[in-house]
């Protein structure tokens, strides 16, 4: 039986003033929050655009929001939703696309578990295919930095999408359809069609362990494809040692703090790897053989930790490697613990969340808004949030919302240079979403 799994980045950090307000309340805030029923009073003053100012302003040169062309000499290694390390490329001239898997348990062939998406002995490890220019977003300055992936999504009706931005770009990447049957009565898959998967990817990445040491939050979304997609929220703290050993904390009532995996060590991708990383479930069959990627981007002199955990199924007696479904799969991201100020993370972000939907938040102070930015105008789509900054955990900021109830889920934001994680649980069921900085 088949079901659509439906149910599932331009890092620019800097303080806004009353024009970057007045932006964006003029292009998001008023459609989602209105559409949410709520009101948001904004201090749109001086001379700025929408300030009031009888004069006319002068014109300016628009500042783009994305490098003016890019190309394959250009990667960007990131993590997707699905579990995967990756390289994406774009030519913005030559208008084509390629995604090459670095690593994965994501089978190639429906109804088998090997060979994944990255084995390069069964085949090339590599999609690819032609881009088009998006032009459903708001503005052309936003249209100008998305693009169409032609042939990436299995779902004709959702495009899958790729947002470039200023050392980091986010959106999708080809999906997959998964079933497999199990063995010896154990790792059955349903079948399962996933029209695209999230990604976030830099330009530029850090991978000496002595300048990515230090205290983190973290959190994020995982699935068990063996366990009938069961989804799995990540709520923690990990403090990363220089050597690569690493702490982590569960945030959960009665959670431990232990060693999850090996010690990171540095990948041939530039990654940082921990083999053998535990999942938040146990292994299905077998012991625990997934492992954990953090892809740490540099963005504007920050650190931006994401990672990924790759999951682990093999159903053959010929092969050498053990028998066993350890393939929990997904996404997360870490900031570091320090706390942020209101105010210093204003602006508008862009990115895909768990439920695989294009998300577009606001920030203005204390008020957020989470929209569809392709249909901005849709009330079902809109959500309108409350930050507190209050920060009993450094750096973690928590949030309400605004038509909830006493029994309404608390959620966490995180942020670092330009890039936010936000968690929540929403009918009993963790959502995660992770967005870009755009303006």
């Amino acid at each position: 039986m088949e079901r659509e799994a439906m149910q599932q980045h331009a890092a620019l950090r800097r303080p806004f003033d009353n024009r970057g307000v007045t932006r964006i309340a003029q292009r998001w805030l008023p459609r989602a929050l209105l559409a949410a029923g709520t009101v948001l009073a904004l201090a749109a003053c001086g001379g700025g655009e929408g300030g009031g100012s009888s004069s006319a302003a002068p014109a300016s040169t628009v500042v783009r929001l994305c490098p003016a062309t890019v190309n394959y000499s250009t990667p960007y290694l990131g993590g997707t939703g699905s579990g995967e390390l990756v390289k994406v490329q774009i030519d913005t001239k030559q208008m084509t696309w390629a995604v090459t898997f670095l690593d994965s348990s994501v089978p190639r062939t429906t109804g088998t578990v090997q060979p994944t998406r990255s084995d390069t002995t069964s085949g090339s490890n590599m999609m690819s295919g032609t881009l088009t220019q998006e032009t459903g977003l708001p503005t052309d300055k936003l249209n100008q930095c998305a693009f169409r992936l032609n042939g990436a999504s299995l779902d004709p009706a959702r495009p899958a999408r790729l947002f470039l931005g200023e050392g980091v770009m986010g959106g999708t990447i080809p999906g997959a359809r998964i079933q497999f049957n199990g063995v010896a009565g154990a790792g059955a898959v349903p079948d399962t069609t996933f029209p695209y998967f999230q990604f976030i990817g830099f330009s530029q990445i850090e991978s000496d362990l002595t300048k990515v040491a230090g205290n983190y939050n973290g959190s994020g979304f995982h699935e068990v494809p063996s366990k009938g997609f069961q989804w799995v929220g990540q709520d923690y703290r990990m403090a990363l040692a220089a050597d690569g050993s690493f702490t982590v904390c569960d945030n959960a009532m009665g959670g431990t703090c232990r060693q999850k995996g090996n010690k990171f060590t540095v990948h041939a991708s530039g990654a940082l790897l921990s083999t053998n990383y535990e999942g938040e479930l146990p292994p299905t069959l077998g012991g625990t053989q997934g492992h954990a990627y953090l892809i740490v981007g540099k963005l504007r002199g920050a650190l931006v930790p994401v990672m990924i955990r790759v999951g682990y199924a093999n159903s053959s007696f010929t092969n050498l490697q053990p028998i066993g479904a350890d393939d929990e799969i997904g996404i997360g991201m870490m900031a570091p613990a320090v706390s942020t100020t209101q105010g210093a993370v204003n602006g508008e972000y862009i990115g895909v969340d768990s439920d695989f939907e294009y998300r577009t938040t606001a920030l203005v102070g204390q008020d957020a808004a989470m929209l569809d930015p392709f249909r901005a105008s849709d009330a079902t789509r809109a959500i309108a949030l409350k930050l507190d900054y209050s920060q009993t955990m450094p750096g973690v900021v928590t949030t309400l919302r605004k038509d909830g109830t006493a029994t309404t889920p608390v959620g966490k934001f995180m942020f670092t240079g330009g890039v936010f994680g936000c968690l929540e649980t929403r009918s009993g069921s963790p959502y995660f979403t992770i967005g870009a900085f755009v303006e």
